[in-house]
């Protein structure tokens, strides 16, 4: 989970007034936590919350991982349609008769 994502959390739980600490960022934050990444960024807003809540987002991380995102399920929404035109194709396509032997 990327590093911004848990500042953001933290962020928005210091806007609600609610306390920063592991569970309450944890489940700020879907899918799996790096606790590895999540513990020193407490950590570092409670010995200065400052120095957290002035960070801005990075807007070009951001907009990437939303392109890769996007990519990702425009691909997959490609492929979904490409089988199904296979799928229609075979449905609209006449088998060829068997051919009868010839005397």
């Amino acid at each position: 989970m990327p590093q911004q994502d848990i500042i953001n959390a933290i962020q928005s739980l210091v806007k609600e007034g609610k306390s920063i600490t592991t569970a309450t960022v944890k489940a700020r934050l879907n899918g799996s936590v790096d606790l590895a990444a999540l513990l020193p960024l407490i950590s570092r807003y409670k010995q200065s919350p400052q120095s957290l809540l002035t960070m801005e987002p990075d807007a070009t991380a951001t907009a990437t991982n939303n392109a890769s995102a996007t990519e990702r399920a425009l691909t997959e929404r490609v492929a979904e349609l490409e089988a199904r035109v296979a799928r229609l194709e075979r449905l609209l396509t006449p088998e060829a008769p068997a051919q009868e032997p010839r005397d």
